[in-house]
């Protein structure tokens, strides 16, 4: 984490120097996530979850149409409620069914950097703007619940847990692995005096699940809506004559 960290600060550093124009500002929004999932080989239903992030975001701009575009969030909320059910008999014939339910619900430090086209020339035009590029993600904290039954013969077995979510990569105890990296793309609009609005998403690229393998993955995605505003902290009047 730590050498991901300083790779995108030496990266931010050297893009201010050669930056013809620099906002930064905070930006805030709602997010839309979901997590797909194997575990022990079988696929899970999964659903979509509102949270929501907060931050700020920095734009180097170039020339008229090219920046580069940093940010950093604390992202609430991420993660899915998954389910899996499943209905057999035992060796003796007993009909025997097995109901699992559980909610992750994660906090990640998002670090995501953008490539973007932007559509007005002069400083102080509106323009549209789209934009790719990768996002470095650390799961930080949230928690995790579970309903599990096991009904023998028509006699159930219940249990229900809720905790702070283990973040690690020890498939017995742990729930969710520290790392993951997604490829996003992003569109939005940004007024005259500063003010933007976004929608983005994301793909997670790694198998995010504890000890990971053919038959146990996670897949992170999702995306969201935001609003922002700039400050000017480099530049400032008309950049291209």
């Amino acid at each position: 984490m730590r050498k991901i960290l300083s790779i995108v600060t030496l990266l931010g550093l050297g893009t201010a120097t050669f930056a013809q124009d620099i906002k930064i500002g905070p930006e805030a929004g709602v997010t839309m996530t979901t997590m797909w999932q194997k575990l022990n080989d079988a696929s899970r239903e999964t659903d979509y979850q509102v949270g929501f992030r907060i931050g700020g975001t920095a734009d180097f701009q170039f020339n008229e149409y090219f920046s580069i575009q940093p940010g950093a969030f604390l992202s609430v909320n991420n993660g899915t409620e998954s389910y899996y059910e499943r209905n057999f008999k035992s060796g003796s014939g007993v009909p025997t069914s097995q109901r699992d339910r559980r909610n992750y619900e994660i906090t990640y430090v998002q670090v995501p950097v953008y490539a973007l086209y932007k559509t007005g020339k002069e400083y102080d035009d509106p323009h549209f703007f789209v934009g790719i590029g990768p996002s470095f993600n650390f799961a930080v904290g949230g928690r995790f619940k579970q309903e599990y039954s096991n009904v023998l013969n028509g006699v159930g077995t219940p249990a229900r847990y809720d905790y702070s979510i283990p973040i690690g990569n020890d498939r017995v105890k742990d729930k969710i692995r520290l790392f993951d990296l997604s490829a996003n793309a992003t569109v939005g609009y940004e007024l005259p005096f500063g003010l933007y609005f976004r929608a983005y998403y994301g793909i997670g690229l790694l198998n995010v699940a504890p000890g990971g393998n053919s038959e146990n993955r996670f897949r992170n995605s999702g995306g969201g809506i935001s609003i922002g505003y700039f400050f000017k902290a480099k530049g400032g009047g008309p950049r291209w004559q």
